[in-house]
Formats: C-alpha cells, structure tokens, sequence
C-alpha cells in the first residue's frame, strides 16, 4: 500500500562531467514524484505482494535484500535528493527499543566531504573483500542495546581518476539481531551492492560487473587486533624491517588483511601493544580530507618536527587520489630516514591493490 507523501527533493550534487549532470538532474525530477510506502504482514505477506518494496526509492532499492534483513515488520521506505548525495530510509517498529532501520547515501566518490558531512568508516572497519573495495564496522550500541553497522562501498563509473560513486549503508537491529551474525552483515552489503548499482545505471553510471558477485562472507571487525610484528600477514606485512622495528620499540602490530577498502590502517606498537606508529591509506573523498593536514611531503627536503610524513597517487576510478600517511606517537624520538623508508614501503603495496600510479 502507498501512502500520500512525497519525497522532498533539493539540488543535486554537483557534477564535473556534463553527461552525468544531465542524468542526475533527471533523477531528481522523479524524487519528486516518488513516495513513501507502507508494508505489512511481515515476510510472507511481503513475499507473495513485494510490488510496493520493490519499487521505493524510485525502484533502486534491493527490496528482498532489505526486507531479509529487517524481517517481520512494518516497513516505511522514502527517498530524497540532498546537496551531499542520494538517501534511501527504510525503518520499521521495533518495540520500545527503538526503530530498526537502514539507510543508504549514494554520493559522488569527487565530491569533497563537506564540513558536517565526513562519513568515517570506523577504526576497526574490515575490508569486504571479494574484488570490492569497501569495508564493514560495528556502530556504537545504543542504551537500547540494538546492533549497528555501517558499510562502506566505493564503485567505479570508468577509469578516469575520480569518476565513481561512494556508497554508504547505516543500520540498526532490534530485539535479538545484530551484526555478530555473519549472515546479518552479508544482507546489508549486498543490499547496499544492488541498491547502488541500480542508482548508478540511473544516473549513467556504468559500473560493469563490480557488485554481480555475491556476498558470501564479510569479515567481523576484531577491537583487539594485536598480534605480533613477526607475524603481520596483512596491511602492515613488510612496512619496516627486523632492524628498524627494534630501533623503534615495536614488536606487535594491528592490521587488517591486505584487501582494497576506503580507508586502510596499520599500527605498529610496542611489545605490550601501545601503538607507536600509524600507517593509514585513504581513497577518493578520504583521500582529499586527509590533504588538509598537516603532513609534509616524504620526498621534501625539510623534516617533518612531528614525522608526520605523506606520499599521494593517481588512481582509476572512484579511489581518486590515494593518500598515504605516517603519524608517530607524541613523545618518540624520531629517526626521519626510516619514517621515510616505512612510509613508502607502506604506500606501495596498498596503491598495487588500488591499481594506483607509483606513490611520490
């Protein structure tokens, strides 16, 4: 059933490529005319009459994607143009802990985030994996005690750096669901997946064969991730040598495995795990935020006072402009060549996962 509301829709986010302006502009004249609908029964009864879903979010959102993961509810689904990008809610009754929700933001990957509107990935974000470029966090449990999470996909629209989509997905699970059940976190990337493809081939965007694979399994974060430097296997394999790490105190490291996503870490610690140095890659609307600090050039001649050191790349697509960054804790004594060494052995293994230009 529909109800008589419409979506309230405003300017599109601005576009550099004539063609996709053209498409985004007619989008947004059938925001206009979209709705809100309204469904009940709860899965079967949605199961057998899926019309209503299927066709919210002027027909992008993945219904049966969404509705597996917020089952046996009342659903109220509505979408809007905003000036930071395109939103899709979908919520439901969830007792007196609150609504279940899941919204979704397709945004364009060149656009700078504004001053309120950084979408932060999460420092324990893990990498989806399965050719994607994008990552999976938990959400800050409410006193309520619903699970959250949060996804973060990044698609190509072609090769031209910059020219992609970001796309986000935050929900939140009531009564006895949450993101520790993997099966929970596969439904929300791939009703983001197909979701985002769909409001991609809308807007002219053709993002080939980027989200047919299926989501089989999405990695759970891990909030203590400490393991000994040794035995770094992923995102901070190889970043410095026996030498220098025993220079510099460290004997532990936290990572993730070694899989393209927006934002990559790594934290060499010390032997008891208090982090000492942190290596950290960001991409497309990451990347451009991480320029405006205060980091100096790895390649310049004047030594950072902080060894806070940065290299960039040109990357395809959506991953823009790749940002690679090193930020030693306050206090350590300094040893300038190696920050430089480190930093660059680090930009180049995650701008090879990126298909990126060599680092400078």
């Amino acid at each position: 059933m529909s109800e008589d509301s419409k979506d309230q829709a405003t300017r599109a986010p601005r576009r550099r490529r004539g063609a996709r302006l053209t498409a985004v502009a007619s989008a947004a004249a059938v925001a206009v005319a979209g709705g809100a609908f309204w469904l009940s029964g709860g899965y079967e009864a949605w199961s057998g009459d899926g019309s209503a879903l299927a066709g919210a979010c002027e027909g992008d959102l993945a219904g049966d994607r969404v509705r597996a993961l917020l089952p046996d509810t009342a659903l109220t689904v509505s979408s809007e143009l905003r000036q930071d990008g395109w939103y899709c809610s979908v919520s439901g009754p969830g007792g007196a802990g609150g609504d279940a929700r899941v919204e979704i933001r397709v945004r364009n990957a060149e656009e700078p985030f504004g001053p309120d509107g950084a979408i932060d990935p999460g420092e324990t974000a893990v990498p989806l994996g399965g050719g994607r470029t994008g990552s999976f966090s938990y959400g800050p449990d409410d006193a309520a005690g619903a699970a959250r999470g949060r996804v973060v996909l990044m698609l190509d629209c072609g090769t031209q750096s910059g020219d992609g989509l970001l796309a986000v997905a935050d929900a939140r699970l009531t009564g006895e669901r949450t993101f520790e059940d993997g099966a929970a976190r596969a439904r929300l990337v791939s009703a983001l997946a197909d979701t985002a493809a769909a409001r991609a081939r809308r807007t002219g965007c053709d993002t080939g064969d980027q989200t047919a694979r299926p989501v089989q399994d999405v990695a759970a974060p891990v909030v203590d991730a400490r393991r000994p430097l040794a035995k770094a296997s992923g995102t901070c394999r190889g970043v410095v040598d026996a030498a220098t790490a025993r220079r510099w105190g460290a004997g532990t490291v936290a990572e993730t495995v070694a899989e393209p996503a927006p934002v990559e870490r790594c934290v060499l610690g010390s032997g008891l795990g208090t982090p000492l140095y942190t290596f950290k890659a960001s991409y497309g609307p990451y990347g451009e935020a991480a320029l405006s600090g205060e980091a100096l050039p790895v390649n310049g001649k004047a030594d950072s006072p902080k060894g806070h050191y940065r290299m960039t790349a040109k990357c395809p697509g959506a991953d823009g402009t790749g940002v690679y960054e090193i930020v030693p804790d306050d206090g350590l004594a300094l040893d300038h060549a190696s920050l430089r060494t480190a930093l660059k052995s680090f930009a180049s293994t995650s701008a090879t996962l990126h298909t990126c230009l060599p680092p400078a």
